[in-house]
């Protein structure tokens, strides 16, 4: 063959090759040259999802039906600018003008239809980009919501800067975190709040709190947050402050995936620096159980009744029906060197450095169609690794001296001052995983998934002086602990539309949520020094053990609540007073198991070395195994063994009634109607709760236990109570249309709150925060709530909202934490008469060019801010108002409610380049001084006002990179609980008596997102219109 035949053929095969490659790659390059247009029709009477609308694209001739959701998607749409008509038997068309679609790009165009007669088709442009979980897209929920409502989206939570949804909620209106776990709405606790995940009630890890420890939702799990504060029938009734509706992440239309990682510090805990740490725990946190932390086996499976008891010590028998006295019986001896030697020895804190921390998290979704239904799910999972470490911080305790006998002043005293170190060091994973099938255009069934873990190692000494053991006397206290808690939760839901039944929608779901507490091992110890001076003058340093009990203790408690519920809601639309209107009905079945068992172990010295100091070689020697148990014998002449002498031996301080079971049943039921009269919107109707919380301990009850503590099992009688509600709970909510985009609310309703199983079970146990007894109320009654609320709000501009709302709080039968025993701190909870709560909310959000700033910066640039108002108001009785008119005899039968702040102020200034992938903030938020601790007759404690000014900063860069940086707490404003000391002698100049005081440090963290497309690019959206005069679409009169 010949070159130029060789070549020729060569050539052939290349265009063969060639054509081949073309016609491979022109149906990719067809469907490059398309786009999706996607998006939900809402009916604009009642706020959700219209199903079976009619979607077209006019210049195509194609289009699709809304599914049972009101969602709907068309494929393949050639890159264009389409006219896209939006229609519905009986509601009023609306026509979308100018919609672009670009290649690859989902675009998203959201519209509300409405069913006024009087309207003709309404006509808009499609010109504002939005995302559906922005600001924009959440404030046109509020403007249709039925109730009261505030929201924060994943939008702004990631642009604050937020690390979880306790840091979310700090932003929202009349909200505050204590601890950055648990949330206080409008001045109101967690008793009178209810927290939601995905619209089911969630249960607890908190053994003493009806409370949702919000640190446990990582921030990239959440689509949005909204906070309702006024009551329809169709949700819950056991709340007051609000109702926390925690959302997360749906699946995106088209794939979308993401990788970011960080890394931060505190200007308290660099890397390398030296902080406390509790050797005993390990070296990662990164793990599940509790391991060597565990009661050890040999003290599990040995039955309580062969330890020896507080009641006993070694003077008591060896065991039941064994005469002779521990030390003086071989095997009871034995056993008891056994037991006190099967616990990990006693350290202190070590001094360690502070760890590397950062966080990791990926996710990825996708919607794929499959015929006429379509799969959507997004998978998330996070790890992070956190320290948060003081040094230099103070705690203090006052007591009473006495009273100026000419001014009747009462003078104050500091009994106890400590220096306080202290360092958490915590891990967190996390993950997300939901599902969603779309079953042709009225049936849609999702699974939802959640899981979280969170581990705490915990490590402190305070030194100082303790002056009610005797006038200066040096105390060491040394605690260590480590504490687990886990969240996991499934929810099965389901949505359908029946067209053939006057689209009748029925919503149904199947919860099943578990939490789970596991605090191993917490070991504390107070050791007092001695310092005596011999006739020479030498001084000699000796160190004893003190506190109640006086030995080393080890505390164990594990929790575990279980809450599953089931719930189906039907709407039915109609026609009344020509105008739309809707009928719900709905039921409810909950459960609630909970578990709750503690062990506590103390030791007891009878002879052995004595403790040679405060340091952790000190204690570990003092503690050790040839001072712990049998270290030595007694003989007779013969050479037997006549006792066994003990060094410190263990005691089993547990209590049967302490470990308790608690059952919490409810079935609910309502009806509600939804009706409009031209502006005006009535939402009315009532809730049934029919409720039963049941507890029993382990305790066997007695003759003389009161009728109210007893609670019968299989035929035997145990320390308990059960309790049975029944309660009717009506709701009226208005809402007036005084233009398209502006509302007037009103709302009256009745809730309640419920006993928790701690506060109802008649347990008493040790709390370590408030050094006291707490004792649980048998005979505790529910509070019934009433609640006036008035707002005004006017969505003037997309995103932009200005609002000021009023409202007013009656409490019948609050429950109070009170004082029952003052000299020895100990604490219980009971009914007072009545609590008044009174408030005003104030919220502006606009962008800069409202103010007249022009130009693009103007509308780059938006300012935000609200202001919340609560006073608080509780009647005290008893005790509590006996020991404070001891002190001042004109003193108020009223105070503040526990955690109620006076004000709280959020403000921020918001930055957002789209084009360029620039987004940056500035935050601040101060809440005023709240209650914290009830005197016990000393003067309350309260937390002072801590200002906080966040900056965060995030830049596109390489395309599908995003740089983001943040830096916390620029103040470096402290932690401050003091005593209120206003009519007080303190006896010098200061003003302020510290409770307790300590720095909180300015965070820092940088980090990397990246968000691979794959020629993929991101979704636009388009808002909703209602019509050309409403910014959001919020007009009511509409029609066919």
């Amino acid at each position: 063959m010949s070159f130029w035949t060789s070549r020729a053929s060569r050539a052939s095969e290349h265009a063969r090759r060639a054509a081949a490659l073309v016609a491979f790659l022109l149906p990719s390059l067809a469907l490059a040259q398309t786009g999706t247009l996607s998006g939900t029709v809402v009916d604009g009477d009642f706020g959700g999802g219209l199903p079976g609308a009619s979607v077209l694209v006019v210049e195509q001739g194609t289009g699709a039906a809304t599914e049972v959701d009101g969602n709907y998607r068309i494929d393949r749409l050639p890159v264009g600018t389409y006219t896209v008509r939006y229609s519905f038997v009986g509601y009023a068309t609306q026509v979308v003008n100018n919609v672009q679609i670009e290649a690859g790009a989902p675009t998203q165009i959201n519209v509300t239809l409405t069913t006024d007669a009087l309207l003709e088709e309404v006509v808009v442009e499609a010109e504002e980009i939005i995302a559906t979980n922005s600001e924009v897209g959440l404030l046109r929920v509020r403007a249709r919501a039925a109730q009261v409502s505030d929201a924060i989206s994943a939008e702004t939570i990631s642009q604050s800067g937020a690390s979880d949804a306790g840091d979310a909620m700090e932003r929202v209106t009349g909200a505050s975190v204590q601890g950055g776990q648990y949330v206080f709405v409008r001045g109101l606790g967690d008793r009178y709040a209810n927290t939601q995940l995905n619209g089911a009630v969630l249960p607890t890890a908190d053994p003493d709190r009806r409370a949702v420890q919000f640190d446990l939702f990582p921030a990239g799990f959440l689509e949005n947050i909204v906070t309702l504060k006024t009551f329809t029938p169709d949700k819950p009734g056991s709340f007051s402050g609000g109702l926390v509706d925690i959302t997360t992440r749906s699946f995106p239309d088209a794939f979308t995936s993401s990788f970011s990682v960080s890394t931060g510090f505190s200007t308290e805990a660099v890397p390398g620096d030296a902080i406390v740490i509790d050797p005993v725990q390990g070296s990662s946190l990164f793990r599940f159980g509790a391991g060597d932390l565990a009661v050890p086996g040999l003290l599990a499976d040995t039955p309580r009744d062969q330890f020896i008891r507080p009641t006993t010590r070694l003077d008591g028998p060896g065991g039941p029906g064994t005469g002779p006295l521990v030390r003086q019986d071989a095997a009871a001896s034995q056993r008891l060197d056994d037991l006190s030697n099967a616990l990990t020895p006693m350290v202190a804190p070590t001094q360690g450095t502070v760890p590397f921390t950062g966080s990791v998290s990926l996710s990825i979704g996708d919607r794929v169609p499959v015929g006429r239904n379509a799969v959507g799910y997004i998978v998330g999972l996070t790890a992070d690794q956190g320290v948060s470490a003081y040094d230099g911080g103070t705690l203090a305790r006052l007591d009473l001296t006495g009273r100026d006998a000419t001014t009747g002043q009462v003078a104050v005293d500091t009994t106890q001052f400590r220096t306080d170190q202290r360092a958490t060091q915590s891990a967190q994973v996390g993950g997300i995983a939901n599902l969603a099938v779309q079953l042709g255009s009225y049936n849609e069934v999702a699974l939802n998934t959640l899981f979280s873990h969170i581990t705490e190692s915990q490590a402190r000494t305070l030194a100082g002086v303790d002056n009610v053991l005797s006038a200066g006397t040096p105390v060491t206290d040394i605690v260590t602990g480590y504490t687990e808690r886990t969240l996991g939760s499934a929810q099965l839901r389901g949505e359908h539309a029946l067209p053939a039944l006057g689209n009748l929608e029925v919503d149904w779901r199947a919860n099943l949520s578990r939490t789970q507490l596991d605090q191993p091992d917490l070991r504390q110890a107070a050791i007092r020094s001695n310092v005596s001076v011999d006739e020479d003058g030498n001084e000699t340093t000796s160190y004893a053990l003190v506190g109640t009990p006086p030995g080393p203790q080890r505390y164990f408690r594990d929790l575990e609540e279980t809450l599953g519920s089931g719930a189906l809601d039907l709407s039915l639309p109609f026609r009344a007073f020509g105008n739309g209107a809707q009928l719900k009905v709905g039921g409810l079945v909950e459960r609630t198991d909970r578990a709750y068992g503690e062990r506590f172990f103390f030791y007891e010295l009878d002879r052995g070395v004595a403790l040679g100091g405060t340091d952790g070689d000190a204690l570990a020697t003092y503690l050790g195994p040839d001072n712990v148990g049998v270290i030595g014998t007694r003989t007779n002449s013969a050479g037997e063994v006549t006792q066994y002498e003990f060094g410190h031996y263990l005691i089993d301080a547990t209590r049967d009634q302490n470990q308790y079971d608690g059952t919490f049943d409810v079935a609910a039921g309502y009806g509600m109607v939804e009706v409009g009269l031209g502006r005006l919107r009535l939402i009315a109707g009532a809730r049934y709760e029919g409720s039963r919380l049941l507890v029993a301990s382990q305790a066997l009850a007695t003759a003389d236990t009161p009728a109210d503590s007893v609670v019968t099992v299989d035929g035997t009688a145990f320390l308990g109570t059960d309790r049975s509600y029944n309660d009717v709970l009506p709701s009226l909510n208005l809402v007036y249309g005084l233009s398209d985009a502006m509302n007037l609310r009103a709302a009256a309703t009745r809730t309640l709150a419920r006993p928790t199983f701690r506060e109802i079970a008649p347990v008493t146990t040790y709390d370590f925060t408030s050094d006291g007894a707490l004792q649980g109320n048998p005979a505790l009654e529910r509070t019934l709530i009433t609640n006036l609320d008035l707002r005004w709000e006017w969505f003037n501009q997309p995103g932009g909202i200005l609002a000021a709302s009023a409202y007013y709080k009656r409490l019948d039968n609050p429950i109070e934490r009170i004082i029952t025993d003052p000299e020895n701190g100990a604490t219980s909870y009971a009914n007072v008469d009545a609590a008044d709560v009174f408030g005003a909310e104030f919220e502006a959000r606009q962008r800069l060019g409202t103010f007249g700033l022009g130009g693009v910066l103007g509308e780059r640039l938006s300012l935000g801010a609200n202001l919340s108002l609560t006073q608080s108001s509780i009647s005290i009785t008893g005790r509590e108002l006996a020991a404070r008119r001891e002190l001042d005899p004109s003193a108020p039968d009223t105070r503040d409610l526990q955690g109620q702040s006076p004000y709280l102020l959020n403000a921020n200034l918001s930055y957002d380049d789209p084009l360029r992938g620039t987004s940056a903030g500035v935050f601040f938020n101060v809440a005023g001084p709240r209650l914290s601790r009830v005197g016990n007759p000393l003067p309350d404690v309260y937390e002072r006002p801590a200002p906080q000014l966040d900056l965060t900063a995030s830049q596109q860069v390489f395309g599908a990179f995003t740089l983001k940086g943040s830096i916390k707490n620029v103040l470096g404003s402290d932690y401050l609980e003091a005593y209120d000391v206003s009519g007080f002698d303190l006896g010098g100049p200061s003003e302020v008596a510290p409770f307790l005081r300590y720095a909180r440090g300015t965070q820092f963290s940088l980090g990397i997102s990246v968000n691979p497309s794959f020629g993929v690019g991101a979704p636009a959206s388009i808002p909703a219109p209602g019509s050309s005069a409403s910014p959001i679409g919020t007009g009511t009169a509409s029609g066919d």
